[in-house]
């Protein structure tokens, strides 16, 4: 079967099934991000400047610098939830929305959820059309997006480590050579890498 371009990517759904948290996902109509301040400050959680480390959800496991080189571009605005409480466990589930602040385009979202499913659930979830990705978490995929959604091809990432599903999608602007997007495959695994490196580190 063919891997569709969706809001929520499958492996995520996948998680909220088996998830003991009953919150739903966001998906890309009500995402937080420097595009929607609208939604953001509904959320308590509008876009700030990058530091990172200042916005909320998964926006702090990612390695801005590593972003901004890996992909050429300069990303300065980034809005995330839920925020971790003080004292209460990490949410279950975490996002992260990540511009540049000139245009919608280029742009990255990061999913964070944990589940019961087991590595092997994972993996039989995964569509046909993808292609493996060594050395991340236990098990991950990657492929690239050219379907017409009035943006560039999209370089989609997952992996599974210790419980928790982690996505990434990173879409470029219109005429973008989808070739240009599997190149940079390697460097988003390593942002990949460092994500799932500092969600640990977090989750004590």
């Amino acid at each position: 079967m063919n891997r569709l371009l969706v809001a929520v990517p499958a492996a995520l759904l996948l998680a909220l099934g088996a998830c003991s948290d009953d919150a739903d996902p966001a998906d890309d109509g009500s995402m937080d991000t420097a595009a929607n301040e609208g939604d953001a400050a509904e959320t308590g959680s509008a876009p700030v400047e990058l530091d990172l480390a200042d916005a909320a959800g998964a926006c702090p496991f990612i390695d801005s610098e590593l972003l901004n080189s890996t992909t050429g571009e300069d990303f300065r605005f980034a809005s995330g939830g839920p925020g971790a409480v003080e004292g209460e466990e990490a949410p279950a589930q975490l996002t992260c929305a990540v511009q540049t602040g000139e245009a919608a385009y280029p742009d990255l979202t990061v999913f964070i959820i944990g589940t019961d499913a087991s590595v092997e659930v994972y993996e039989e979830e995964l569509a046909d059309g993808t292609s493996e990705v060594d050395g991340l978490g236990e098990a991950a995929y990657w492929i690239v997006h050219t379907e017409d959604t009035g943006a560039g091809p999209a370089l989609e990432m997952g992996w599974y480590d210790g419980g928790t599903i982690f996505e990434m999608r990173y879409t470029t602007p219109v005429d973008t050579d989808p070739a240009a997007v599997e190149g940079l495959v390697n460097g988003f695994a390593s942002i990949g890498a460092g994500i799932s490196a500092a969600h640990a580190e977090a989750a004590g």
